[in-house]
């Protein structure tokens, strides 16, 4: 009996029967198991509609930028999961433009469309939604002061240009439920 024991110790504990046949171990319903060759990952949830809060890396205008450009945002306030840190400050984040509308003469003013795409989180994307518009300020006092002084010249007076200026702060939301991988405990 203490023979047939000692066996079926050494197997769990080695993993292998005396043939030299792996024996896999049990494991509950929905849980990760790691192998010899694959640890396993424990993931965080976020949520949908968790708000995450942004800030422009590099200014973003009409100027220099047209529809489908994209551009990077940073995580500006720490996001937890369960108490644990799930987006630090600093993540990378990515946004687009949707559409880029120059400055004209006669003082009008340009305007932009930009939306929210995804966090990178270690290779993870994070879908998040949320836009911003920017219109520049006009320029009808400009225009008018070009005419008197200059005649139909001044007519050819643009407006501004739009900007998202860089250190901008937006807000998105998490579009649906995402696993991510759980942060590494940093080595002591």
């Amino acid at each position: 009996m203490a023979l047939i024991l000692g066996a079926a110790m050494a197997v769990l504990l080695s993993g292998t029967t005396q043939s030299g046949t792996i024996v896999e171990p049990a494991a509950a319903p929905g849980s990760v198991l790691a192998t010899a060759t694959e640890p396993a990952v424990a993931t965080l949830v976020l949520k949908r509609d968790t708000p995450i809060h942004f800030m422009v890396i590099s200014e973003v205008t009409t100027k220099t930028h047209t529809p489908g450009h994209r551009f990077r945002l940073r995580v500006d306030k720490p996001v937890f999961v369960d108490g644990v840190l799930a987006l630090p400050v600093g993540t990378i984040a990515w946004g687009e433009v949707l559409a880029a509308k120059k400055s004209g003469n006669v003082g009008k003013s340009g305007s932009l469309e930009a939306r929210l795409l995804y966090v990178d989180v270690n290779g993870y994307r994070v879908p998040i939604s949320g836009t911003n518009t920017a219109k520049g300020a006009g320029g009808g006092a400009e225009t008018a002061l070009g005419v008197l002084a200059l005649g139909p010249f001044g007519l050819l007076a643009k407006g501004n240009n739009a900007k998202i200026k860089a250190g901008e702060l937006m807000t998105g939301f998490v579009e649906q439920d995402t696993e991510i991988p759980r942060p590494q405990a940093a080595a002591p």
